[in-house]
């Protein structure tokens, strides 16, 4: 089935790949589905971007672990730990 998406859609899905940021990528989903008709042609479609949607809002709320231990700050742990 056709899914007939206008040139307001296009525009926004443009933005989508050119985007380089999490930020910049949400709103252009976002305004890939409020341009986007609603129809039965549309409707896998739409799923898959808010697929995509809550799959970036997710690891924009997720915090990464901080991993302080690089090697330097290890070895030095290690010396100090060798002079006590």
């Amino acid at each position: 089935m056709p899914a007939n998406l206008t040139p307001e859609y296009f525009k926004a899905e443009k933005w989508f790949r050119s985007a380089t940021s999490n930020d910049e990528k949400i709103m252009a989903l976002e305004q890939m589905l409020r341009v986007m008709p609603k129809h039965k042609g549309t409707d896998h479609l739409r799923a898959d971007l808010r697929r995509k949607l809550s799959k970036l809002k997710e690891t924009g709320t997720q915090k990464r672990a901080a991993n302080t231990w690089t090697f330097s700050t290890c070895r030095a742990a290690e010396q100090a730990r060798l002079f006590l």
